[in-house]
């Protein structure tokens, strides 16, 4: 169990990360400070890091955490691949709501297209790499859910 508690360190310091974000974008302060246009504040560039910032650590958490399954061995090691590709497929979709959100009131029609179109061909990308190692990865995946379901029916009370 404490092999995995590092675990907590990163999801806690992500959730601190987003709520400070949020708090600080919500101060008045922040909300009137205009950075060269009206529509975007201080507010919304400290929200941006915020968010980016646990982007950033989710990326790593979802490194070390296949490094971990890595290390399991047998047939739980081959988790690691999708997990990875889960684990990217969620950044560069949260990645492209970011950065939109963020830089929106700057781009021009032609560049917000190419931007568009860069982060579809990434995340069917991503969605493509998900597919593909579930597939290869289909008999690690059922046996994985097979223990799972074997654990819960023997320790009905366990969680």
């Amino acid at each position: 169990m404490n092999k995995w508690f590092w675990m907590a360190k990163y999801i806690i310091v992500i959730a601190a990360a987003l709520a400070l974000g949020e708090v600080l974008s919500s101060l008045a302060l922040f909300k009137s400070a205009r950075l060269g246009t009206a529509k975007v504040t201080a507010g919304s560039l400290v929200r941006f890091i915020a968010q980016a910032g646990a982007l950033v650590l989710l990326f790593m958490l979802g490194q070390r955490l296949t490094q971990q399954i890595r290390a399991l061995g047998d047939a739980v090691a081959r988790l690691a691949d999708p997990v990875l590709a889960l684990v990217t497929l969620i950044i560069t979709v949260s990645a492209y709501v970011v950065l939109v959100s963020f830089s929106a009131p700057f781009l021009g029609e032609t560049i917000r297209t190419i931007l568009d179109w860069t982060f579809i061909l990434g995340i069917l990308a991503a969605a493509v790499w998900l597919v593909w190692t579930l597939f290869q990865n289909s008999e690690a995946v059922m046996e994985a859910i097979g223990k799972y379901v074997r654990s819960k029916k023997s320790n009905p009370g366990s969680t």
